[in-house]
């Protein structure tokens, strides 16, 4: 099994092949197919992705800080709710098939899932495994779980 922050790094790769797969399809006008990668996107981080650090990763990184919410979780957890706004924007302007405000909201959540990201693989990500009394399996075994439910409602 790899480990925590292998597996996370690359749920962020996939995820970020889901979102470009469905620019790619705003880009060429397949609404519905850009509709439904756009949803499988977002499952594949609010309700794997997120769900797995917000609930396992974030509170063991916590607790081995031992200062309740850490500034990086903290900022880590608005970044987030920051993300699910733009990701409901993003479906609007699909809905409407609208491109360019679907384009405009793209950019801006690329470049904050860049930073996002590099800033967990770097701050976060290389001290899960000492921070979880399972070494991350159970969160590793999550993200496995949710990848597997493509297409499930």
């Amino acid at each position: 099994m790899s480990s925590i922050d292998q597996i996370m790094q690359h749920d962020h790769e996939r995820l970020d092949a889901l979102l470009e797969a469905c620019a790619t399809a705003v880009q060429e006008s397949r609404w519905q197919d850009a509709a439904g990668l756009l949803e499988q996107f977002r499952r594949g981080i609010v309700e794997g992705h997120m769900f797995v650090e917000e609930t396992m990763l974030f509170p063991a990184f916590e607790a081995l800080e031992g200062d309740g919410e850490h500034s990086l979780t903290a900022l880590l957890r608005k970044g987030h709710q920051d993300l699910r706004v733009f990701f409901q924007e993003m479906a609007e302007a699909i809905e409407a098939q609208d491109a360019e405000e679907f384009n405009d909201f793209l950019s801006t959540v690329q470049t904050i899932l860049r930073q996002h990201d590099a800033r967990e693989e770097a701050e976060l990500y290389p001290h899960l495994a000492d921070a979880m009394p399972d070494h991350g399996a159970a969160a590793a075994q999550r993200m496995a779980d949710g990848q597997g439910e493509k297409g499930h409602e």
